[in-house]
């Protein structure tokens, strides 16, 4: 094991053109500054993969392929000039269907929405380019981004690269889907109840829900966020490496435009690297948590302790008490509009699993939810006490391998099983932190990990613990890649 995992050396791969979607973001940034490949070959390389496989995965549903040549081929003229070139400098990324890029449309997945053209990147957007990053395509999304599965009435279904049997994730299944499957090192993902942790598990990739306020949100498309949104929102990255996904946090969260809800917050501490004492979340008061989560906790408790940090079982502020504010919030906010907005869709596949959601809430009011919101400081106390001692936890992503397809059409019984197993995602949304989804290997063929929630802003944190993880159980990806397509 390196000193420090997440520091990419220059790449050495020797391998042909055609190869080159292969690479990390690292070594692919490294290597265009250098003059080795150029961007346009990589992004040619990206295109060609993505019309070998994008096919049976449906990860990626638009793409301008005319304008990501153009940016490609003035990135390699600007480094013919000797000027110099941002960190993500020729690396290929895809842009969840949620958030403004200009000239597009923002549709979210809706169909009613596909008139919604952005006349500007969105902050985020902006931030990627600037970096040097070439926007290759737009990843699939449920209608509204709000499910955990991935398929609307525009694009339809995005496919799990492992198993077409289970979800792809959601919201941010297209992003998960398309970085698992080679069609870029890096993309794109929003999250309010896991919508980028749980597509990176369920595709056996990395990803990083940053804190809220850490990358901004604003949508001109959609420029009224209730305040569930913006408490809980967060924008990140979803990658195949740990290093890569902290190259996608440093340049999504390098400005914050106009947004009020971004904060200006410093990345690094000098701390970030230090070993610490972390909390073990093995057992949820009234929730199963699954041999194979539990054997993936142990084998990634077992890397940190190696790395020289000291692990603690501990009981955490109560999930099950997150994921229930979570739903007085957000779906008494849904009844304000998004409800009608879901049955004007007029498909099944999202309007039976938000109502049965809004079931599972309680009956919308202004007291209930005023207490909500009051409890939901209560609660982040309660975080901040644990992270006094702990400063880092390590819990379960979800509380099951990945769901079957359908898990969320049945009936409202059914949906408050579901909201229990995911409710380590939601109970961090619900207070705005930081989360880390970790691969650690395969079980029964399918990906398993963990998740790693740090204080607000201590993302950096969240990165060096992951990496040593990752550097004890390695990548998913390149086992996907050797079977047969």
């Amino acid at each position: 094991m390196s000193a420090n995992p997440m520091q990419s050396s220059h790449c050495t791969i020797d391998a042909p053109e055609n190869d080159l979607w292969r690479w990390s973001g690292a070594e692919i940034a490294t290597a265009v500054c250098r003059g080795d490949v150029s961007a346009v070959e990589v992004v040619e390389s990206v295109y060609a993969r993505i019309a070998a496989v994008n096919p049976m995965i449906n990860g990626i549903v638009h793409m301008d392929r005319e304008h990501a040549l153009t940016d490609a081929g003035a990135l390699d003229r600007r480094r013919q000039a000797g000027d110099p070139l941002g960190p993500l400098a020729g690396v290929p990324v895809s842009i969840k269907l949620n958030v403004d890029v200009a000239g597009e449309a923002t549709s979210n997945g809706n169909p009613l929405w596909l008139d919604r053209i952005a006349e500007a990147d969105s902050g985020v957007v902006s931030n990627l380019r600037r970096a040097g990053a070439v926007v290759i395509g737009r990843t699939n999304a449920p209608p509204l981004s709000f499910r955990w599965f991935t398929e609307n009435p525009i694009y339809g279904r995005t496919h799990n690269p492992w198993s077409p049997a289970v979800t792809s994730g959601g919201s941010s299944g297209g992003a998960g889907a398309a970085v698992a499957s080679g069609m870029g090192p890096i993309a794109h993902g929003t999250d309010i109840a896991g919508s980028i942790r749980y597509p990176a598990f369920v595709n056996g990739v990395v990803g990083l829900r940053a804190t809220t306020g850490r990358i901004p949100g604003f949508q001109a498309t959609a420029p009224q966020r209730f305040f569930g949104l913006q408490a809980m929102s967060a924008q990140g990255p979803i990658a195949r490496t740990v290093s890569d996904a902290r190259l996608g946090l440093e340049a999504m969260a390098s400005d914050g435009g106009i947004d009020p809800v971004w904060v200006d917050a410093r990345l690094n501490y000098d701390d970030d690297e230090t070993p610490t004492r972390v909390a073990l979340v093995d057992e949820i008061r009234g929730i199963d948590i699954s041999p194979e989560i539990q054997q993936a906790l142990s084998s990634a408790a077992a890397a940190l302790i190696d790395a020289g940090y000291t692990v603690e079982r501990v009981a955490l502020p109560d999930l099950k008490r997150g994921m229930e504010l979570w739903e007085s919030i957000v779906m008494s906010e849904c009844n304000l509009g998004m409800l009608a907005a879901v049955d004007a869709i007029g498909d099944a596949t999202i309007s039976t699993p938000v109502r049965n959601m809004a079931a599972c809430a309680p009956e919308p009011s202004l007291a209930g939810y005023a207490a909500a919101i009051a409890s939901r400081d209560e609660m982040r106390r309660s975080w901040n006490i644990l992270f006094q001692r702990h400063p880092l936890v390590l819990m379960p992503t979800s509380c099951r391998q990945p769901l079957p397809w359908g898990a969320d059409q049945g009936s409202v019984d059914e949906m408050r099983r579901l909201l229990e197993i995911q409710s380590p995602l939601m109970a961090v949304a619900v207070c705005g932190l930081p989360g880390l989804h970790v691969p650690t290997g395969l079980s029964q063929g399918l990906p398993v990990g963990v998740q790693l929630v740090a204080p607000a802003f201590r993302e950096m944190r969240l990165l060096h613990a992951g990496a040593m993880i990752e550097a004890a159980h390695g990548t998913l990806t390149q086992q996907l890649w050797e079977r047969p397509w």
